[in-house]
């Protein structure tokens, strides 16, 4: 019988996926920096601790949110605008 378990995305993923620029701008601040790009030196190696950062303020709500567009994207598959080009 093949299983219906759907893939259970990590929040910090979903974050960088459906906030990027939220999480972008953390690493700036985490830089000390104006602003920050995927350019920026040192921004993957404070990619994690932006993303818990920003989860860490986020409210129930606000995860319960994440979590079902987590849910759509694993029903759903990835959308377009979010696949590798």
């Amino acid at each position: 019988m093949p299983s219906t378990k759907l893939k259970e995305y990590r929040l910090g993923d979903l974050l960088w996926w459906l906030r990027k620029d939220d999480v972008m701008a953390e690493i700036s601040e985490l830089l000390g920096n104006d602003s920050a790009d995927t350019n920026t030196p040192g921004w993957f190696q404070l990619r994690t601790v932006a993303a818990k950062n920003i989860l860490g303020r986020m409210t129930e709500a606000e995860k319960k949110d994440l979590r079902k567009k987590g849910e759509e994207i694993a029903k759903k598959g990835m959308p377009e605008h979010l696949k590798r080009k």
